[in-house]
C-alpha cells in the first residue's frame, strides 16, 4: 500500500491512506412541513340589507325597497353589472341603477332600488329571485336575495296561507297542512306551550311579522297572572291600514321588546272587543285555542335557538295567519 505524505504546516505532518472510508455523514431528522393554508379573503363589498321580502296582489302591488352597495377594503373595487336572476326574475325590476361599470373607492358605496309588481296573470304563492352583484364575468360579490308573496284579492278566502307567509319570510315551519284551513287538531310542529320565560339575561323579543285580517284596530302585548286573572300590558298597535301584508307597519309608540326578567308570561292579542290569549283557558267563546305556538326553524329546518312563531286565528275561519308573530330569547314557562 503507498504512503502519502502531507505536510501541513511546518514540523507537523499528517499520514492519509488511500484506502481511507469517507467520514459517515450526519443524519438529520426530516423537517415536516405543515399543511398549506387557505386563507379566505375578506369580501370587500358589502351589501344591504342581503335579503328583501316583498307581498301585495297581483296586478296591483307596486312596491320599491333600498339596496346599499359599500366597498369595506382600502383598495378600489370595481362593480361591472348588476343582475335579477332566478325562476321569477321577471316579479322583480332594478331601478335607478348608477352608470355601471362603477369603480369603488374605498369607503364608498352607492344605492339603487328593487321594485315588486306582479303582473296580472302571476302566479299565486311565492316568488323567489336573486340580485347578481358581478365584479367580473367570473367573480361575484355577495347576492341579495329576493322574495315576494303574490296574492290575488283581498278577500278571506284569496288570502296566502300560513305554510306561504312563512316560507315568504324565511321560515321553515311545518305548520299543519299548506292549505289556507289548517287542521282544528294539533299538528305539524306546533309544540303546547301556553307560557314562556326568558331564556338569557336581556330583553325579550316581540315582533310582528305578518298580518292577513280585515282593516281594524289591534292591540298586542304581554299578560302575567295575578289573583289567577291575566293583567295584561301592551307593548304594540297595529296599523289599521297595513292589514293584508309581510312586515306590517305599527303604530307609533309600538315597541319591539320587554323585559320582565323571569317572570314567567303569556301573549295576548286585542282585536275589537275579542281578546285572544296563549292559554286557551283564559279565552272566551269558540274557538278556544285561537293562538297557536311553534318553533322557529330556518332555511333547512335548522332550529332557530329559543325562538318561536305565535300565529293567530281571529274569525275562527281557521287560517291562523290574521297575526303572525317571532318571539325569541325565551324558553317554555312553568
Amino acid at each position: 500500500m503507498r504512503i502519502h505524505r502531507l505536510v501541513l504546516l511546518p514540523g507537523l505532518t499528517s499520514i492519509l491512506s488511500c484506502a481511507t472510508v469517507p467520514p459517515k455523514a450526519e443524519v438529520k431528522p426530516a423537517v415536516v412541513l405543515p399543511p398549506p393554508q387557505v386563507v379566505k379573503m375578506r369580501e370587500p363589498l358589502e351589501v344591504t340589507p342581503l335579503e328583501l321580502h316583498f307581498s301585495g296582489l297581483r296586478g296591483a302591488a307596486k312596491v320599491t325597497e333600498s339596496v346599499a352597495i359599500k366597498n369595506t377594503s382600502d383598495q378600489p373595487v370595481q362593480v361591472s353589472d348588476l343582475r335579477i336572476v332566478g325562476t321569477h326574475a321577471a316579479t322583480f325590476s332594478l331601478v335607478n341603477l348608477p352608470l355601471l361599470p362603477l369603480v369603488l373607492a374605498p369607503s364608498q358605496s352607492f344605492s339603487f332600488s328593487v321594485g315588486f309588481a306582479p303582473p296580472a296573470d302571476a302566479e299565486l304563492g311565492v316568488h323567489h329571485a336573486r340580485i347578481r352583484v358581478v365584479r367580473t364575468e367570473d367573480d361575484d360579490g355577495p347576492p341579495c336575495d329576493l322574495t315576494g308573496l303574490v296574492s290575488k284579492s283581498r278577500e278571506p278566502g284569496d288570502e296566502p296561507p300560513l305554510a306561504q307567509v312563512l316560507d315568504a319570510l324565511g321560515y321553515d315551519v311545518d305548520v299543519g297542512g299548506t292549505s289556507l284551513a289548517l287542521p282544528a287538531q294539533s299538528a305539524g310542529d306546533q309544540v303546547g306551550v301556553s307560557l314562556f320565560q326568558r331564556a338569557k339575561p336581556g330583553n325579550v323579543g316581540y315582533y310582528l311579522m305578518a298580518r292577513y285580517s280585515p282593516a281594524e284596530d289591534a292591540q298586542f302585548g304581554y299578560y302575567i297572572v295575578e289573583g289567577g286573572k291575566p293583567a295584561p300590558r301592551a307593548i304594540g298597535h297595529a296599523s289599521k291600514e297595513s292589514n293584508h301584508t309581510l312586515n306590517p307597519e305599527l303604530e307609533s309608540g309600538s315597541h319591539g321588546s320587554f323585559d320582565l326578567g323571569d317572570v314567567p308570561f303569556g301573549l295576548y292579542l286585542k282585536v275589537g272587543q275579542r281578546t285572544i290569549h296563549t292559554d286557551a283557558r283564559l279565552n272566551e267563546g269558540k274557538p278556544k285555542g285561537a293562538a297557536r305556538v311553534y318553533p322557529l326553524l330556518s332555511r333547512g329546518r335548522a332550529p332557530v335557538p329559543d325562538a318561536f312563531v305565535i300565529v293567530c286565528d281571529v274569525d275562527g275561519d281557521g287560517d291562523f295567519q290574521d297575526y303572525v308573530f317571532m318571539l325569541w330569547n325565551v324558553r317554555p314557562g312553568s
